[in-house]
């Protein structure tokens, strides 16, 4: 039996798959098929972008199933890879093999920010997974042999956190069939649903229900199969708190466990040589309610992960009427506070000319019930308090809400404010993001482990493997999917702009050589007539303008 698992790539608010990025969902489901008597190598793993390679999709049909995994809740702007669209899923439900379809996109179809999400007619599909597409692999030899399926056959059941404990550490082996491998991120979860009884109005987090917690155990053998694998990069991420993970109910906030978050951070930091341990999702509300015990998790993380980590918070808006109308977790005022304390935490450097431990990030969403132009004016206030009291951000993620069936705020009829919206947004790239990119990526910054990713004309386009990275904008067409380290030389509204380094002077070109500060395109075309160098001090003497980068340049 041949079965292949496709990838179209989830958004969610807690699980991020597209790529430098893989979702636990594919993983999960290899895993599961494993444990349902089917051997590593008659599982395959094709992502969505290596199908549209392809011409002739009709070949997928010589395997007897197909996996079909998919769906965004929080459209962004992607650049490793786009989500699977409503045209190619009709394409796939169109071949004439065994197919099962599961993951967020069986209950909406959404790409963009400020629309609907819309239900796709999964007619096509043998069988559709409300419940978890991995538990069903789990049982597919023996329903699979049964063939008394009804057509579109809907699953319904929910694993259990025991259950993804025992498949996650067995599905670890198609990483190696990521178009990325090896730089590749895993993300990893600790536990998923939602701990409050009433809900932020767009978040489809309340679908999974109450937490249901991962063990330590299971947690840290799964990472320890993805580095037997090959993958150095990580991020704890599948989840809509962390300082939630292992919490103890008390109306109406959890009291977090330190203690479980400690030990979760230093087992796996202990795992062996992890290049990236990033973090995602971090509730303020708890740092709030529960600060020693927040300050404590935190400083934790913080001495056990790597740089250039982020701890963002879900702010949303600064207008409490809006933030109440909508049920939102946390005040500005609690928020101000949580990021102070991460900044307190985590706003330091492990190396010189290095990227923070960790920041915090904040989102913004435009679309919200009760928005006035009012709303607008409070988020730019919000943020000139930050900007005042010197305090950094990692970054800031201006969104549009997603109109996702089943969450309260699909009942809002249109979105009147898209102006204001837009104002807001431009306003924060021009006035604030400029500012705090100076502040954390300053020039002569090394960032490590920058992976290229897309040419732009004769750029390179490059992301550090970690949260929310920087886009790096390198002078010079680099081999794609390689990692290499970058020396921050200039910035722009939403990136930096950078060379790899050590640098060859007697190799690099007349382009990479004029982006080191103070030289100009003249000076590096002389320094390309005198080459070559014997030695850096030879150069240095001849080309004292390159002193500042001594320590980057190398013959």
């Amino acid at each position: 039996m041949k079965v292949a698992i496709i990838d179209g790539y989830v958004d969610e608010p807690a699980c991020l798959g597209v790529p430098p990025y893989i979702s636990p969902y594919p993983r999960y489901v290899a895993g599961a098929l494993v444990c349902s008597g089917i051997s590593e190598d008659s599982i395959f793993y094709l992502t969505i972008d290596d199908l549209r390679k392809k011409e002739n999709w009709e070949e997928l049909e010589e395997f007897d199933a197909l996996f079909v995994i998919g769906g965004v809740s929080v459209p962004g702007r992607y650049l490793g890879g786009e989500p699977i669209t409503p045209a190619e899923l009709e394409r796939i439900s169109k071949l004439k093999t065994f197919k099962v379809i599961g993951g967020p996109i069986v209950k909406g179809i959404g790409r963009k920010g400020g629309t609907r999400a819309e239900r796709f007619a999964l007619s096509g599909f043998d069988v559709i997974c409300e419940g978890d597409i991995e538990l069903f692999a789990s049982y597919f030899t023996s329903i699979f042999e049964d063939k008394n399926l009804p057509e579109s056959f809907v699953f319904s059941e929910k694993r259990t956190p025991e259950f993804v404990d025992k498949i996650a550490k067995l599905g670890s082996f198609i990483v190696r069939s990521h178009f990325y491998y090896p730089n590749v991120i895993c993300e990893i979860e600790t536990y998923r649903g939602c701990e409050r009884f009433s809900h932020c109005s767009f978040c489809t987090e309340r679908f999974y229900g109450f937490p249901s917690f991962r063990s330590i155990r299971g947690i840290v053998e799964e990472i320890s199969s993805l580095l037997k694998e090959g993958v150095k990069h990580f991020r704890i991420g599948r989840q809509p708190n962390l300082l939630g993970y292992m919490s103890k109910y008390s109306f109406p906030f959890s009291i977090p466990s330190p203690e479980s978050i400690c030990k979760l951070f230093k087992e796996i930091a202990n795992l062996g040589e992890i290049k990236t341990l990033h973090i995602d999702n971090v509730n303020a509300i708890t740092i709030g309610a529960f600060p020693k015990e927040s300050e404590l998790a935190l400083r934790c993380i913080a001495e056990w992960d790597t740089e250039g980590d982020t701890a963002p918070f879900g702010l949303e808006t600064a207008d409490e009427n809006v933030a109440k109308l909508n049920n939102l977790k946390a005040s500005p005022r609690v928020v101000e506070f949580a990021v102070r304390l991460v900044n307190e935490v985590g706003g330091y450097k492990v190396r010189e000319n290095g990227t923070f431990k960790l920041l915090p990030g904040l989102n913004f969403l435009g679309g919200l019930r009760g928005e006035t132009k009012e709303t607008y004016r409070k988020n730019m206030d919000f943020l000139k308090r930050i900007l005042d009291k010197g305090y950094l951000l990692k970054r800031i993620n201006i969104r549009q809400v997603l109109y996702f069936p089943g969450t309260e705020v699909s009942r809002t009829k249109k979105w009147k404010l898209k102006k204001e919206f837009e104002r807001f947004k431009n306003w924060v790239r021009e006035e604030i993001d400029r500012r705090m990119i100076k502040e954390v990526y300053p020039v002569y910054t090394v960032i490590e482990n920058v992976v290229a990713e897309k040419h732009d004309g004769e750029t390179t386009l490059a992301r550090p493997l970690g949260s929310y990275p920087i886009t790096v904008r390198i002078p010079e067409k680099l081999e794609l999917f390689k990692t290499y380290n970058i020396l921050v030389v200039g910035h722009r509204e939403r990136s930096v702009e950078g060379i790899p380094v050590p640098l060859n002077v007697n190799l690099a070109s007349q382009k990479l050589l004029s982006a080191v500060p103070g030289v100009s395109r003249k000076l590096a075309g002389e320094v390309i007539i005198k080459r070559p160098f014997k030695t850096i001090k030879d150069f240095l003497s001849e080309f004292p303008q390159f002193c500042k980068v001594r320590r980057y340049l190398k013959v």
